[in-house]
């Protein structure tokens, strides 16, 4: 019994160490492009020039914001009020 142990403990060694022949592979590389990928990522960052025709005008971004506003407030009105309701389900009689 500890002559097949040994053997079991000595072919997983040995498969365990060959594994391993050309060191730890692609990661051990990273911190040497560190400053690579920090210069391509602060240029990356800047905003395209977009077309004429992808710009929207001021009045329609305008209108966007009112519209976008009164949906809030609608949903405001409606969180409160079903909020309320809770409460008065919920309230103690007094």
């Amino acid at each position: 019994m500890k002559k097949l142990t040994l053997c079991v403990i000595g072919v997983f060694f040995g498969i365990l160490t060959g594994c391993d022949t050309q060191g730890p592979g692609p990661v051990a590389d990273v911190g040497d492009h560190i400053d690579e990928v920090v210069e391509n990522g602060v240029h990356s960052e800047t905003t395209p020039e977009l077309p004429a025709e992808a710009k929207p005008e001021p009045e329609v971004i305008e209108q966007q914001k009112k519209h976008h506003q009164q949906v809030v407030e609608q949903a405001s009105k409606e969180a409160e009020d079903k909020l309320n309701a809770i409460l008065n389900a919920t309230a103690e009689p007094e």
